[in-house]
């Protein structure tokens, strides 16, 4: 086979591959990048051992294949390392870890690999353009080492550690840049080239973009690119894996002192059509394989990709024939930076969809509902398309979205086109609109930034500097905060107002989510810093707006030293967030600022919601039970409604009025009596309650795990959430 014929099949190899993480949603990205790399990893890892066993004779002679099997076997083990810590366990890294020792290892007998080559050389030409790369490698590698040390803290051990082995790898990827194109450049010199050495050689080229992008995230802020990163990451393995293949197809020694093959090419060769499909053919059962395996891309029974059935669903096991079926949507952040509520809130709306129907069943009534879930990503964008594929379904009542951002999306679509919103986490108060389609089944957050002004002066709180996401939520919710928190006498300094980021890199654990923090968490140390210095620690605190970003924050935070010396205050989108807790810097930090965070109240004496905890902690989702049950009432009020509905109307679906039927909706949210309490509305349609309980981090001391705690705002008892 003709090379040319080969490398055109080997890039369709790695473009295939790749196709799962260039196409996955934000979130997705990550999972699939992470498995695509320890796949790749192990294919070439295992080639390049069934290479050395085929050629055992020639080691003795030629060492330099051991050192690449070496470093490929320690990228392995380090990808490895990276998945545990990220898809399994979901936690940060130490720094360093047992990756960067088993990275840096590899790097180790990569480059040696490489002086060992390029000491074998016949002739070195080309210097000038040499030089030329030697110097510009060496320009961006100073520009690198000066980004990287401007944007860290390393006043502290934990920040130390971070620059150095942030830095360790650009001064080994500047190294193999030098080294690589060295050789690369003078392999045309040579009688024949050599198929493998020129796969490896653009391999490590690639992996020293790769390894090297986070300076790109870094000056352009376009965090969700970290996938680019993996993609040529991913491609460095295939590439050596491709140069493995042709080397054991041909079954010819690497003759290293000439870098060339014992064996010339022929173009007339025929290229055995076995090696071509193994390899397409390997990929394709490697991306079928871990499409199932990590369960991400799911589809709805029309073939929509959204989230996956539940198999707990007991609506086919009902006979459905001769029934009134009402469709129910729920637009539930299942990905996307409130991903932590998304879990347990499909859960709930599950639990509810199984008893609405069983109760019907009871009743001897001829309807049955139907829960229809779309991914909301807590994005606008995707919301909206979520909305819309929802009306096209049929659907007139959506539980959801959680989102104040969202829901300011959809809401004149649904408005537009006759369709309902209950939501159970939107708290906005800009969203309060009197006879509009948007019911809410929270308090908006007037209430709750006067709630939490009064804490805040009860702690003795003088001065509090904001940091929130400077979105409607946030926005809404600081002003709201700050207005009460002035009346009450109390100071607000400017604060930092950042930009929320969509996708799962926003709220990763990746260690240049962590760099990209420091930029924030530095002018808001210096801020805190003037105003403790005025007023004292005891009487300065950070007042913090979040979602999941919240944990990478705090985990940065510490790096700062008077972050850590003054109290911090949250909202309700942080209350319970199981994140933290899985996290022991967060957890730390957390409960060494009494890091409070108020959450509407649901909790009372109810048996009901007692057997409703137990049901959603027997799934093992290790979440707050409070946004589950708001959707769980949701759902049974939307139920309720619609049956109400379709009995005082006409079948027929010109007949329908919205404005009836949000009356019915409001009559029988008010009668309802759901396991989240009674239920008040306002002319806007939102639930009338000032009843906030604050949640901390604390430390059990018999089982050694942080855990969050209640206070009640109005009395002394106490609720324990163990995650």
């Amino acid at each position: 086979m003709h090379p040319i014929y080969f490398f055109i099949a080997l890039i369709f190899a790695i473009s295939f591959a790749n196709l799962l993480i260039i196409f996955a949603d934000s979130d997705a990205k990550i999972i699939y990048s992470s498995w695509m790399l320890i796949i790749n990893s192990a294919i070439a890892s295992a080639l390049s051992i069934f290479a050395i066993l085929k050629e055992r004779h020639s080691i003795k002679k030629d060492k330099t294949a051991v050192y690449l099997t070496i470093g490929l076997i320690f990228y392995f083990l380090a990808n490895i390392v990276w998945g545990y810590y990220e898809l399994v366990l979901d936690i940060v890294s130490p720094v360093p870890s047992l990756a960067d020792l088993f990275l840096m290892s590899a790097y180790g007998f990569l480059i040696f690999r490489l002086i060992v080559t390029y000491k074998n050389l016949d002739k070195v030409s080309n210097k000038n353009i040499i030089y030329i790369i030697t110097i510009g490698t060496g320009l961006f590698l100073a520009y690198i080492l000066n980004l990287t040390l401007s944007l860290t803290e390393i006043s502290n051990f934990r920040g130390l550690m971070l620059f150095l082995v942030t830095i360790t790898y650009p001064i080994l990827n500047s190294v193999l840049t030098v080294l690589a194109l060295t050789i690369l450049l003078n392999l045309k010199n040579e009688k024949e080239m050599s198929i493998p050495w020129i796969c490896e050689l653009i391999g490590l080229l690639a992996i020293v973009i790769g390894d090297s992008w986070f300076a790109i995230i870094v000056l352009t802020a376009f965090v969700d690119q970290i996938w680019i990163s993996a993609v040529l990451i991913s491609a460095h393995y295939l590439l050596i894996a491709g140069g493995l293949i042709w080397y054991i197809r041909y079954s010819s020694n690497w003759n290293l002192d000439r870098l060339k093959f014992k064996n010339k090419f022929e173009g007339n060769n025929s290229f055995n059509k076995k090696v071509i499909s193994g390899l397409v053919g390997g990929v394709l059962v490697f991306s079928v394989t871990l499409l199932f395996a990590t369960n991400t891309i799911e589809f709805s029974d029309d073939g929509i990709g959204v989230l996956q059935a539940n198999p707990d669903s007991n609506m086919d096991s009902l006979d459905s024939d001769n029934k009134d079926v009402k469709l129910i949507g729920a637009i539930v952040p299942k990905t996307g930076s409130l991903s932590s509520i998304g879990k347990p809130v499909i859960a709930a709306l599950y639990m509810a969809e199984k008893e609405v129907n069983e109760y019907f069943q009871n009743i001897n009534s001829s309807s049955r509902v139907k829960l229809i879930l779309d991914d909301s990503k807590t994005s606008p964008q995707e919301s909206l398309a979520a909305i819309k594929r929802l009306d096209s379904q049929g659907v007139k009542v959506v539980v959801g979205p959680a989102t104040s951002t969202v829901v300011e999306a959809v809401k004149d679509y649904a408005n537009e086109n006759n369709m309902t919103l209950l939501s159970y986490a939107s708290t906005s108060p800009i969203l309060s609109i009197a006879g509009d389609n948007l019911f809410r089944l929270v308090p908006d957050d007037i209430t709750q930034g006067k709630v939490m002004a009064e804490k805040m002066i009860n702690d003795g709180m003088k001065v509090i500097v904001p940091f929130w996401r400077g979105d409607i939520y946030g926005n809404a919710l600081e002003n709201a905060t700050t207005e009460h928190f002035e009346k009450l006498g109390g100071k607000v300094e400017e604060g930092i107002n950042y930009s929320p980021y969509t996708g799962k890199f926003a709220t990763s654990l990746h260690r240049i989510n962590f760099i990209m923090w420091n930029q924030e968490l530095k002018k808001l140390n210096e801020i805190v810093s003037e105003a403790v210095a005025e007023h004292g620690p005891n009487s300065v605190g950070v007042y913090t707006i979040s979602y999941d970003e919240i944990t990478p924050i705090l985990i940065q935070a510490q790096l700062f030293d008077k972050l850590g010396k003054v109290r911090w205050y949250g909202s309700d989108s942080i209350a319970e967030n199981h994140h933290i807790t899985k996290n022991i810097d967060s957890s730390i930090f957390a409960s060494q600022t009494h890091f409070a965070n108020p959450l509407f109240s649901i909790y009372s004496d109810s048996v009901k919601l007692s057997e409703f905890e137990r049901d959603l902690l027997e799934s093992d989702h290790g979440s707050s039970i409070t946004y589950p049950a708001l959707a769980y009432d949701s759902f049974w009020i939307a139920a309720k409604s619609l049956d109400r509905y379709s009995d005082s109307t006409d079948s027929n679906r010109n007949n329908e009025n919205i404005t009836d039927f949000n009356q019915i909706l409001t009559e029988v949210s008010e009668s309802y009596e759901g396991i989240t309490g009674s239920i008040d509305l306002n002319a806007a349609g939102d639930r009338t309650s000032d009843n906030y309980d604050f949640w901390y981090v604390t430390k059990d001391n018999t089982t050694q795990h942080y855990e969050w705690h209640k206070e009640s705002n109005n009395s002394t008892t106490t609720h324990t959430v163990t995650h």
